[in-house]
């Protein structure tokens, strides 16, 4: 019996892990503007690899579609995929950032 729970507790840690690693790559940005230099620049990040969480909460309606319309263009070219995590919060990623599944779980835990 020991053995098991040791190895399950090993497991869990490496998930952890994981997912702190990956965490500490995203960008969480909250848009406060929809100007053209400001969403390029984070679209470069995204083209280096690294997954956005974006919130448009703050943007107008106009606002927020010129954006989406423009990660979405961005998320096409590079394969990619965007994972609505609440109202007006996306994720914008490569598909390469979901393989190992824990990004699911860490998008879980941060809705919750």
């Amino acid at each position: 019996m020991g053995l098991f729970s040791v190895n399950k507790k090993k497991k869990d840690k490496v998930i952890e892990e994981k997912v702190v690693q990956k965490s500490e790559l995203i960008v969480f940005e909250k848009l406060n503007s929809d100007d053209d230099r400001y969403l390029t620049s984070l679209a470069d990040m995204l083209l280096k690899g690294q997954p956005l969480i974006l919130s448009f909460e703050p943007l107008d309606i106009d606002q927020a579609n010129k954006a989406i319309a423009f990660f979405s263009g961005v998320v096409y070219a590079v394969a990619g995929e965007i994972v609505n995590v609440k109202e007006k919060v996306f994720m914008f990623a490569t598909k390469d950032v979901y393989d190992d599944g824990s990004m699911d779980d860490f998008l879980k835990e941060i809705v919750e």
